[in-house]
């Protein structure tokens, strides 16, 4: 049984759990003021992945979402910055962050493997990789620290359309055998380092296609438009997810960018969360 140390708490989020969970709990605080809930039938999320005092404030939007009932498994899909591993690398290891220790369910992990010879497993993808890391202190401080929840993490070398699709049919097909409930989560920023405006302005034009499910139409504009969304990959998977899943629409929950943080209109990264249902 391996285990996956933290490898960019001091980075991303603080490295103390005092801390980590004091900066989570002030993102909710400030989603639910807004009015953000529990939704339903939720099949899919996209939820950024930057450093907390960026994209925490958007993601805890993203969070808040899941019903607190929920009692399966979450998919955690990112996108690979490192260009390490295999093209769909899936990690079998447990996780460690300052809040505690995330358990892989490695038996809907075998069974995903099993279902496409396209996804490995494959740890090294996941080393430095922060897109995944940095999604599990918020279900931790949600749904508990310790062993409460389980998830398995798969780093998208590969964000063709074609790879998505596989990525999504191979997880709908592992679980729907084990009859296991599953949130998918895709982690994403969306334009980098574009004025505000500039940013709104594309990120608008691909949010409208993920709302409408079009994930062949979503993927292709950002390849074709060379878009900077870093996780259209795993975007694209969630989306091809939740279809299968009877999904009807994606809900855009927020949309921010660092300027919030950083009181700078110009060149910013921008981020969304959106919910499938």
């Amino acid at each position: 049984m391996s285990l996956r140390n933290h490898a960019v708490s001091g980075q991303f989020y603080h490295f103390s759990r005092p801390s980590t969970e004091r900066d989570i709990d002030g993102y909710f605080e400030r989603a639910k003021k807004a009015g953000q809930g529990e939704i339903p039938q939720l099949k899919a999320l996209v939820s950024p992945h930057a450093g907390y005092v960026y994209s925490g404030p958007t993601a805890a939007y993203s969070y808040l979402a899941i019903p607190r009932s929920f009692k399966g498994t979450f998919v955690l899909v990112g996108p690979n910055h490192t260009g390490l591993g295999t093209p769909l690398s899936l990690s079998t290891a447990d996780w460690d962050t300052p809040l505690g220790t995330a358990k892989c369910d490695r038996e809907l992990a075998d069974a995903v493997l099993k279902a496409s010879p396209y996804i490995s497993a494959d740890e090294s993808a996941h080393q430095s990789e922060h897109s995944i890391e940095v999604q599990l202190p918020f279900l931790q401080r949600r749904f508990g620290a310790s062993g409460e929840i389980k998830f398995i993490a798969i780093c998208m070398g590969d964000s063709g359309f074609e790879a998505a699709g596989e990525l999504a049919r191979a997880v709908g097909e592992a679980a729907g055998r084990l009859k296991r409930d599953v949130v998918f989560i895709a982690s994403s920023d969306f334009t980098h380092y574009e004025p505000a405006e500039s940013a709104k302005r594309k990120d608008g034009e691909a949010i409208e296609l993920i709302k409408k499910l079009d994930g062949a139409g979503f993927n292709r504009l950002v390849t074709g438009k060379s878009l900077s969304i870093c996780g259209y990959g795993p975007i694209t998977a969630a989306i091809e997810y939740a279809k299968a899943r009877g999904a009807k629409e994606a809900r855009l929950l927020n949309y921010s960018n660092s300027g919030a943080a950083t009181g700078e209109r110009g060149p910013v990264v921008a981020y969304a969360s959106l919910a499938f249902v």
